[in-house]
């Protein structure tokens, strides 16, 4: 068998220069038009050169309105919980039969050699949507 030789540097020394580096580059004389850049950057750079693609900076703000609108509405659903939970047994309840006829014409529709796929879906005749 070789020798063999390791040389171990130091990770903290590594990250060190690193950082000092970087610190000294952000804050130096190039500042300003490095603000600037990131800044149009961020505005301006998308993921591809899709023309609807939305840019780094929509598509963040976008998942962060997601986010709050979704964490509203988890919220929205816990205090009304017992509320929806009534009016859903009351929209099952108002005609069992054609639910429970849907439920079999799907279940049997969707037999196949792999398993079964059921899709349930809850409409208000009385709605237009």
């Amino acid at each position: 068998m070789g020798s063999e030789m390791k040389i171990e540097i130091p990770t903290t020394l590594i990250e060190d220069t690193i950082r000092a580096e970087m610190v000294r580059q952000i804050g130096g004389e190039n500042k300003d038009r490095l603000i600037e850049a990131v800044v149009r950057t961020a505005m301006t750079q998308k993921e591809d050169n899709y023309s609807s693609t939305p840019t780094y900076f929509q598509q963040h703000v976008n998942e962060m309105i997601e986010g709050i609108a979704k964490e509203i509405f988890k919220e929205w659903i816990e205090q009304n919980r017992a509320a929806i939970s009534k009016a859903l047994l009351a929209f099952l309840n108002a005609n069992k039969q054609k639910r429970l006829t849907e439920f079999a014409e799907n279940l049997a529709k969707n037999i196949n050699k792999f398993g079964i796929y059921v899709s349930l879906s809850f409409k208000d005749d009385n709605c237009d949507r």
